[in-house]
């Protein structure tokens, strides 16, 4: 049945010819009512395990030309590293005579949700961000996510490994008022400059009641560096305050390609039965953000990613829920507001959690990612067809006026999922993870790639040298103690250079060679994949 799906041909340029603003799945849909669904929340702020939706069917798309169906991932041979690598730490089950809340004494930290980007000045120089939780919080007597960032400077064989200052009270060289710090959004501007979001948040004392009547203390933070990502200045873009009803959740940052001084953030707000689109802007560094305005009306929204164009106009994607469908959204802000929001394709959620994921029970989502290069916009999600998840793929040539329908350019045996996208200069290269040929809960980071700006793409390309079993990495939600969160994204950068960086949560044997058990953790790996014409 796989293999009598048709092969398209220009999986990006073929489909623009018939489509129009008024015209097929692509066009401007009716908006529906304020949706009874659950949108997932960040999962370090829930400590890992929600399942949020079981995927009920799909829809099956036609591959894109060169992404052939139901064949193995071809391995490639590409250096793997570690960038925590030595700079890891060991967690400790007792500190200062009390028993720390972990369920992962000797083992190491683990870090997981990963967001990179690369210089557009300077190749070798790159930064990514991770839920990092090596640091000990005193208040909450456990370990925490803390906003971790890593740089290089040749192109990602080496790293430094550090903490942003000013996001949380464990930090003791730069200790900020939050708890925790989470959800990493990395973005690269001119002149050296990298912007880095997190949402940052206190834990209630005890367990928090599932209908969460009050939130404690939370916000948006951004920290800012001048200088390639060696140091940071963090200023805070919202902030709620504990006892209200607001909750900050899945910020993005897109910084403006000309100006170093011009940023915006893109996150949601969750309200009572809302979860409302929002974003926000600098024009002076961070140094004051405009206050939180709305992007769309819908109600229930997810998952946003924001770039902004030469023009200096913000454009958004995400995934939006209704009662009779999920879908794929954008609206891009020109002059002082946004535009209609834009149903682009229809979103088949994948399970959360897959089948073969048994015990582990790790979250999934099916949030779409999204990449600028000019005025050519790709766009990728993972996408049930009824058997297993793709990975779908769609773009506009024309900034976001037209768009193409959706084509597979990933539809191997079994499950695809956690996608990114980067692009720059015609080259697309978009990673995963991937089920495919594996057992048990088992999985690898795999990529595909496209020189030609989407019109056809490779065959899928094995990153990872060894598999990962997120049952033989650390456990969350003390005391249960069970492995139930490997993050919500992975991600992906592209220099100048023609060379993609692909960045995974690993948690391969050997990460944690202290740990008496399974000598694995969840660490962030990266590889540099040269992309050919």
């Amino acid at each position: 049945m796989r293999g009598s799906r048709v092969l398209v041909s220009g999986a990006c340029f073929a489909f623009l010819c018939a489509i129009s603003l008024g015209g097929g799945s692509t066009s401007a849909q009716p908006e529906d009512s304020a949706a009874r669904v659950i949108v997932p929340r960040s999962g370090i702020a829930d400590d890992g395990a929600m399942v949020y939706r079981a995927a009920g069917g799909g829809t099956a798309y036609p591959t894109a030309f060169g992404a052939e169906s139901g064949v193995a991932a071809e391995t490639v041979a590409v250096a793997n590293v570690n960038v925590i690598g030595k700079a890891d730490l060991t967690t400790q089950g007792t500190i200062g005579g009390l028993q720390v809340k972990t369920c992962n004494p000797g083992k190491q930290a683990p870090q997981n949700e990963f967001s990179v980007a690369v210089n557009p000045a300077n190749p070798l120089n790159l930064v990514a961000g991770a839920n990092d939780y090596r640091l000990y919080e005193s208040s909450e007597n456990r370990y925490d996510g803390s906003g971790g960032f890593y740089r290089s400077i040749d192109g990602g064989k080496k790293w430094t490994a550090g903490y942003l200052p000013g996001l949380v009270r464990g930090n003791s060289v730069a200790p900020g008022i939050y708890q925790s710090a989470g959800d990493p959004a990395v973005a690269a501007g001119p002149n050296n400059v990298f912007w880095y979001a997190n949402i940052v948040f206190n834990r209630p004392p005890g367990a928090r009641p599932a209908a969460r009547p009050t939130e404690e203390a939370n916000g948006i933070a951004v920290s800012r560096s001048s200088d390639g990502g060696a140091t940071w200045v963090t200023s805070f873009v919202d902030q709620s305050p504990a006892g209200g009803t607001v909750f900050n959740d899945k910020e993005w940052i897109a910084a403006h390609p000309k100006n170093p001084l011009v940023a915006y953030v893109t996150w949601t707000k969750f309200t009572g039965g809302s979860s409302r689109l929002v974003y926000s802007g600098t024009t002076n560094g961070g140094s004051t953000w405009t206050a939180a305005a709305p992007i769309t009306s819908r109600a229930s929204n997810q998952g946003s990613v924001g770039w902004v164009g030469a023009d200096g106009r913000l454009h958004v994607v995400w995934e939006t829920y209704g009662f009779s469908r999920n879908s794929v959204a954008y609206a891009v802000r020109s002059g002082s507001k946004f535009g209609a929001t834009r149903l682009l394709a229809t979103i088949d959620d994948v399970p959360s959690p897959f089948e073969w994921a048994g015990s582990t029970g790790f979250r999934t989502n099916s949030f779409p990612a999204f990449a600028l290069d000019g005025s050519i916009l790709h766009v990728v999600w993972p996408n049930s067809n009824g058997v297993d998840a793709d990975v779908l793929y769609i773009c506009s040539t024309d900034a976001g006026s037209t768009w193409s329908t959706p084509v597979a350019i990933v539809d191997d045996l079994s499950d695809q999922f956690f996608p990114w996208v980067a692009a720059r200069d015609g080259v697309v290269a978009v990673s995963y993870l991937d089920h495919n040929g594996e057992t048990g809960s088992s999985y690898h980071a795999s990529m595909v790639t496209s020189a030609d700006g989407g019109a056809t793409w490779s065959m899928p390309i094995r990153l990872s040298t060894k598999s990962s079993d997120p049952s033989a990495g650390n456990l969350f939600k003390y005391p249960d103690c069970i492995p139930s969160f490997i993050g919500d994204y992975t991600g992906i950068a592209l220099g100048a250079d023609r060379r993609a960086h692909p960045f995974w949560m690993d948690i391969r044997v050997g990460n944690s060679p202290g740990d008496p058990v399974s000598r694995a953790d969840q660490d962030p790996y990266t590889a540099s994949v040269v992309i050919s014409q």
